[in-house]
């Protein structure tokens, strides 16, 4: 136990950098865009299908 005591006061923080973590961050703003970017399609692929039949009835 004496030897652990004597290394805790080693180690110290240096610096402290705010920012984003691209290991982390990045799955969070890839994971958002797909999620909004389904909705999206989600939402206009019935949009689309009802514009192309109205197109086909007219002619």
């Amino acid at each position: 136990m004496a030897q652990r005591r004597e290394r805790r006061g080693t180690g110290r923080i240096l610096a402290v950098k705010w920012g984003m973590n691209p290991n982390s961050s990045s799955l969070g703003v890839d994971v958002t865009f797909l999620l909004f970017g389904a909705s999206a399609l989600a939402f206009a692929t019935p949009v689309i299908a009802a514009l192309l039949r109205r197109k086909k009835r007219a002619a």
